[in-house]
């Protein structure tokens, strides 16, 4: 089960922190709000690529805020537990 999710400058989150809890949760949010990229960090984290860049349609430095500033690295940390044990994956994309 994913427990928790940490996005520093990946697309639109600057510094965003999600804590998942067992069952069912939920992201609502407004269109463009960013609820996908979340999901998109989430397969990048645990997997080290996502849909988006298998089909070729961003590149890794795309992943990277762009806007309001420009920054130079995204991170992603994915939590998660398995058998009850506790484990966490982070990735780096630094242009």
């Amino acid at each position: 089960m994913i427990t928790k999710v940490v996005l520093k400058n990946w697309r639109s989150h600057l510094n965003s922190t999600l804590d998942f809890s067992s069952g069912t949760n939920a992201m609502i949010g407004i269109m463009g709000s960013g609820k996908s990229s979340i999901l998109s960090a989430m397969c990048f984290g645990l997997f080290g690529t996502n849909p988006e860049i298998q089909s070729r349609k961003l590149k890794l430095d795309e992943l990277i805020m762009n806007k309001p500033s420009v920054k130079d690295m995204a991170e992603v940390e994915v939590s998660f537990k398995i058998d009850g044990i506790n484990y966490s994956v982070k990735r780096i994309i630094e242009k």
